[in-house]
């Protein structure tokens, strides 16, 4: 039978045999779930989001498929924040339509503050805007910096931060793994294999996140997508000044039992 997953997973351990690509694993075993499509779906650590009535999401990079940020509003009745500074993507939400319960800041994510030039290569059919693409259609987007987005929500607590930003991750995570408010949970896509960026470069920095207190618990068949957890979120009690206790975590802890891995 054709397994779609297996077959990224075969090419991965190939291209890591030739030093282009990395066989990362999950450090720890959590109960998790997937949200959204398979094209814009992501890996979640279950009990931190039962824990916590309405978490907050950042979730950068939306593109053509805010799957993600419907399921983890509809399932946990999460608020997202969702940052895109293109056009197309902004123009492409407000046909399609958005819930009640995410907001959408035309703002892009850097290591500064000001103005960003984007290109989509002509290869690109989805739209997928990058700061280090070298050819292609241009845009130049506002951007800021992690410390200056928390200040502008006047945010104390991330519950989930999402990073789909086409190669600009190497940029930004340094910015957010030192920064004094952390996410409980960290979603990564790494291009690596693009744009001319290296493997070394993730690796670089999955070992800046772990640094910072964070384990890993998913990794996509490709190796692109991993999934982070605070270790000091399922260590540490829940801070009532900001999370409050969910009457249902019970219950999402006996429904997260199907997806336990």
């Amino acid at each position: 039978m054709y397994n779609p997953d297996w077959l990224r997973y075969c090419k991965r351990v190939i291209r890591a045999g030739v030093g282009t690509d990395h066989l990362l694993a999950p450090e720890v075993k959590l109960a998790t779930r997937r949200l959204g499509s398979d094209y814009g779906g992501w890996v979640v650590a279950v009990e931190p989001l039962c824990k916590t009535t309405n978490p907050i999401v950042l979730s950068f990079g939306l593109g053509d498929d805010i799957s993600f940020d419907e399921e983890i509003s509809r399932r946990y009745g999460a608020h997202v924040y969702g940052f895109d500074p293109t056009t197309a993507s902004l123009n492409w939400i407000a046909a399609r339509g958005k819930p009640a319960s995410m907001q959408i800041l035309p703002i892009g994510i850097a290591r500064f503050d000001g103005r960003q030039k984007f290109l989509c290569p002509a290869t690109d059919s989805r739209g997928n805007f990058s700061a280090k693409a070298t050819a292609g259609h241009t845009v130049i987007c506002d951007v800021m910096r992690y410390s200056s987005i928390l200040n502008l929500l006047e945010l104390e607590h991330i519950d989930v931060l999402k990073l789909d930003v086409e190669g600009s991750e190497y940029d930004v995570i340094p910015d957010i793994v030192t920064s004094s408010i952390l996410p409980d949970q960290l979603l990564i896509e790494f291009h690596h294999r693009l744009h001319h960026i290296h493997v070394a470069e993730t690796r670089k920095a999955v070992n800046m996140i772990r640094k910072a207190g964070f384990s890993l618990f998913s990794v996509s068949p490709g190796g692109q997508e991993l999934s982070f957890v605070s270790r000091s979120s399922f260590c540490s009690p829940t801070p009532t000044s900001r999370r409050r206790s969910n009457p249902q975590t019970s219950l999402c802890r006996e429904l997260a039992a199907n997806n336990f891995r």
